[in-house]
């Protein structure tokens, strides 16, 4: 089992509802301390505004459920393995091409998850359309008789067939920025470091 780095555990912190309005509770006491209304023990009363704000706020465990259950507790690569085992001899022959390119960037992506690589937005959207779009839309569709998907109209002119096709698109599509994002990240910090080591290394010249 794959472990959430300390960089996500951070992230998830930080972006909880308790710090967050545990921080706004703490600013505040720090605004009545500057404006004169609080004095002596003014920083015993700012940790304790934010130890209440974190008291009295309900845990949110919506993200921390969707990185660290769901990302840790089942390889993404795998998960749509097993899709793709579940569904390959059922799905329309474009569906499948489809699958197969999503997962070569799930396996380019889910390291990245990992080692905390990734920006915390990419990696819930990762994660949701890994372990829960792409399975409901495939799902879906193998639950409906083959005619039926071939040749009924059901929406816009189209059949479930393509409406099916048209759904695994989008979310290849999606997924795909989330790969551009994530590698021109890569990108401007390469950047960086080899102006770091030019500056570091660039040899100085003693002579006029």
């Amino acid at each position: 089992m794959q472990k959430v780095s300390f960089k996500m555990r951070l992230f998830l912190f930080i972006y909880s509802t308790q710090n967050l309005i545990g921080s706004a509770l703490a600013l505040l006491g720090l605004g009545l301390f500057f404006v004169g209304v609080i004095d002596d023990w003014w920083l015993p009363i700012v940790g304790g505004l934010y130890a209440i704000g974190w008291l009295v706020v309900p845990a949110d465990r919506e993200l921390e459920i969707q990185v660290h259950n769901e990302a840790t507790q089942a390889n993404l690569t795998q998960s749509v393995d097993a899709l793709l085992s579940e569904a390959k001899g059922k799905l329309p022959r474009e569906a499948v091409d489809c699958l197969q390119q999503i997962r070569q960037t799930v396996i380019e992506l889910a390291p990245k998850l990992f080692d905390g690589g990734m920006a915390m937005t990419s990696a819930v959207s990762l994660v949701n359309a890994v372990t829960r779009d792409l399975p409901e839309t495939v799902r879906n569709y193998l639950h409906l008789p083959t005619a039926f998907a071939t040749l009924h109209i059901v929406e816009k002119g189209k059949t479930c067939k393509q409406l099916l096709i048209d759904q695994l698109n989008l979310l290849n599509v999606q997924l795909s920025k989330i790969a551009e994002s994530v590698y021109k990240e890569d990108a401007e910090a390469l950047v960086v470091n080899g102006k770091f080591l030019e500056e570091k290394f660039h040899s100085l010249s003693f002579v006029a």
